[in-house]
């Protein structure tokens, strides 16, 4: 599909402004399961905001990727997994990844009917927990576009990124998110990209 002039450009400027490190290889011969200096630095936070123009081509490349209509005047929250050299969860037993998956599925539906969102939650197929996830009917599995064109840091396993109505938007990278995405979805206004 050929995305327009526009779309194209809002998503650099997205991508420019939200991820200028270095992008990492998410393929690895030994996933670090701890949360040690190497973890730490593997977190990133990056925030925004998209003019009206931009924020209109985002939502609806995110709307074709999710084969579904966004509501107007609510925030977009997409939860993501993926394969990674970081994964804290990965230590775990599959029990134990199941329980966790049900609590974050929970928690995070609860977060944000509280907050006039509505979430999404995305993995890919090389997903460490995929066996998992493929059995939640909310998990969609990714075609490539989040793991390409959105999520484009591949250090940690679980990431996500909100998308305010007003354009404000976070892309943060790392597990056990819940309270920077409780914290963002309560702040203030942020400048525009220009």
């Amino acid at each position: 599909m050929i995305y327009s002039r526009n779309f194209i450009c809002a998503l650099v400027t997205v991508l420019i402004a939200s991820c200028t490190s270095k992008k990492t290889s998410h393929k690895t011969s030994a996933v670090n399961t701890k949360y040690n200096k190497e973890y730490i630095a593997s977190k990133k936070s990056f925030l925004g905001k998209l003019n009206p123009a931009q924020y209109i081509e985002i939502k609806t490349a995110l709307e074709l990727e999710l084969k579904t209509k966004l509501t107007e005047g609510k925030t977009i929250l997409i939860n993501y997994v993926q394969n990674a050299p970081n994964c804290i969860y990965e230590g775990n037993s599959k029990k134990n990844i199941s329980i966790v998956t049900d609590n974050g599925l929970r928690i995070l539906n609860e977060i944000s009917a509280k907050n006039n969102a509505i979430d999404f939650f995305v993995f890919t197929k090389d997903s460490y927990n995929n066996a998992i996830l493929s059995t939640r009917e909310q998990f969609i599995l990714d075609k490539g576009f989040f793991h390409n064109k959105v999520f484009t840091l591949h250090e940690n396993c679980e990431d996500f990124f909100i998308l305010k109505p007003d354009g404000e938007f976070m892309k943060y990278y790392g597990e056990d998110y819940y309270t920077e995405v409780e914290c963002f979805l309560s702040r203030k206004k942020i400048k525009e990209i220009k």
